[in-house]
């Protein structure tokens, strides 16, 4: 809805993810094409904002503030808010995860309590529902609602790059309750490929947050090719509050 001059408001209607950022994308910057200068993101209806949400909202903040201009987010939950000020401080202050002590291994046999394995369909459409499907399996863990929402997150970022990499092709998200842990496992049957512990992947405009913003959410990231197929698995680990 456009109002006034140079004001635009947009209220997207679900999260601000892989799959809606095409269409927002084309609707913003028909807003700054034809003079808008105050751009007003309406987030009531956002549940959560990925990388490439995120990179998108501050490439065109830049772009509006080269010309005097300001995009602002209203309505944000307390969730989405907090995500904006940790993925912000990823640009401003290029934070790095300290050492984290390592994460002690699974007594040898030891079983998770539950499992879930879910089948992706292709279409990064689906993104969302999966990430809303990981929240409610770790509903009762036992976990704050900020760290079930981090590691939804961190998986939303992992299903991401499987849809931008290998367009989801035979990708399985695998879910597994322990007695300290939860472990997210998704696999992809694209190229593969591996990214050290220290290794920050390369940056353009709208991508090369996710991997950062993973190791900020969660205890433990590992990504490196399948040895069963081919493809990518990437793995976190987020300990339980016991």
């Amino acid at each position: 809805m456009r109002e006034w001059n140079d004001i635009a408001v947009l209220a997207p209607p679900r999260d601000i993810d892989i799959a809606t950022v095409p269409a927002l994308r084309d609707e913003l910057d028909s807003y700054i094409g034809s003079g808008a200068r105050r751009i007003i993101v309406n987030c009531e209806h956002v549940g959560f904002i990925d990388s490439t949400g995120l990179a998108f909202l501050l490439s065109r903040a830049r772009r509006l503030m080269m010309n005097d201009g300001l995009l602002s987010l209203v309505n944000a939950s307390p969730a989405v808010a907090r995500f904006l000020q940790i993925a912000r401080l990823i640009d401003i202050l290029h934070v790095s995860v300290a050492d984290r002590p390592s994460i002690p291994a699974l007594a040898p046999g030891e079983l998770p309590r539950w499992s879930k394995s879910v089948q992706v369909q292709e279409g990064v459409e689906h993104l969302g529902t999966y990430r809303h499907r990981v929240v409610e399996l770790l509903d009762g863990l036992p976990m704050t609602s900020e760290a079930r929402y981090d590691t939804a997150l961190a998986a939303s970022e992992a299903l991401g790059n499987a849809y931008d990499h290998a367009c989801a092709l035979g990708c399985v998200l695998n879910v597994r309750a322990y007695r300290d842990r939860v472990v997210i496992e998704v696999l992809d049957c694209g190229c593969g490929f591996d990214i050290a512990p220290d290794e920050v992947p390369a940056e353009t405009e709208e991508r090369g947050r996710g991997i950062r913003l993973m190791r900020l959410l969660v205890d433990s990231v590992e990504v490196r090719r399948r040895t069963d197929v081919r493809g990518t698995m990437t793995r976190l680990v987020k300990l339980l509050d016991v």
